[in-house]
């Protein structure tokens, strides 16, 4: 069922399943099978690129991040702030932020590293005594639970007055040479009305707060036109932004081609068990816009889960 809109596109293209591997010239599955790269012939192309752990978990992408920044010099400036407890220098540089530096004027979101779907999430509103005892909170969980804690994007653009953000694709089509194609995602919708005053429920600052299926949906094309009517609203960014569609989308594109970038050396290589004729895979990236049309990427989604249970993907 999984694989279903894979193989029709496919036939579409005017490829023919095949019954076993050995025969198969494009090979695709759901989950990874690593013992099948050291027995690929060099006909075949599977859907699976090794080692996205590297980026796919909250606290590897805020790191590898960070990295690449003190290795380049070049900012991301599409990541929020963040800091992962688990690095001791991180966590005093948190403290320094939080109680030196201003950090208690934000609100923060204290995140379990390996949960998706709105799991493990906790809202840190401003001045508020969560917020002051995170620290101690963290030292309660070590030893059992891991955690990142990262600035929250205020100042968002609203979809009916509700929190939304962006799931875009990306193609890595080549390893050798590297080649890496962007695809127009759809617009995810929360169920509760936006409030940058109310940080106690987390219904009114993230889109996977229930099942998929009940959030709302909207298409790229609806995007463009939410763009284009908040720029109407705000007429003072015309002033510096002329084409305020081809700006969003060209930050979604170069955040995408950063992230390839920093973690071309852990994931998007060659050698091994993997030949440069071997791979490709299909991936997501969730962004969100805030209202001066700036893009944030809060994670990247080794999953893009293309399956006919949720069918508004498909489309």
């Amino acid at each position: 069922k999984i694989c279903h809109p894979m193989v029709r596109a496919l036939r579409d293209q005017g490829w023919t399943k095949v019954n076993t591997r050995d025969e198969a010239r494009f090979i695709y599955t759901y989950t990874r099978q690593v013992s099948w790269y050291p027995v690929l012939k060099s006909w075949q192309r599977y859907n699976h690129i090794p080692n996205t752990k590297a980026w796919n978990q909250k606290d590897s992408f805020a790191q590898g991040f960070r990295q690449y920044e003190e290795e380049t010099g070049i900012h991301p400036y599409f990541v929020p702030e963040t800091f992962d407890f688990t690095i001791e220098k991180q966590a005093e540089q948190f403290k320094a932020r939080l109680f030196e530096e201003g950090g208690l004027d934000h609100p923060w979101v204290l995140k379990e590293p390996n949960v998706n779907q709105g799991k493990g999430i906790t809202m840190l509103g401003p001045q508020s005594e969560e917020l002051k005892n995170v620290m101690a909170t963290v030292a309660q969980a070590k030893g059992h639970t891991r955690y990142i804690i990262q600035q929250y994007i205020c100042n968002e653009m609203t979809w009916n007055r509700r929190k939304f953000d962006v799931r875009v694709f990306w193609l890595v089509a080549s390893l050798d040479p590297l080649i890496v194609l962007y695809v127009d995602g759809y617009v995810r919708i929360g169920n509760a009305d936006y409030d940058e005053t109310d940080f106690s429920n987390t219904r009114n600052h993230l889109t996977t707060h229930t099942f998929l299926g009940e959030e709302g949906k909207a298409s790229y094309s609806q995007l463009n036109d939410r763009i284009l009517e908040h720029v109407d609203d705000n007429p003072h960014l015309k002033e510096t932004i002329p084409d305020p569609v081809a700006h969003v989308r060209n930050q979604m594109k170069e955040s995408i081609g950063m992230l390839v970038d920093s973690f071309k050396g852990q994931t998007f290589k060659t050698g091994g068990v993997l030949q440069p004729e071997d791979a490709f895979e299909f991936y997501g990236a969730d962004c969100v816009i805030d209202n001066d049309l700036d893009v944030w990427m809060i994670e990247a989604q080794d999953d893009t889960g293309m399956d006919e249970d949720h069918y508004f993907r498909l489309e």
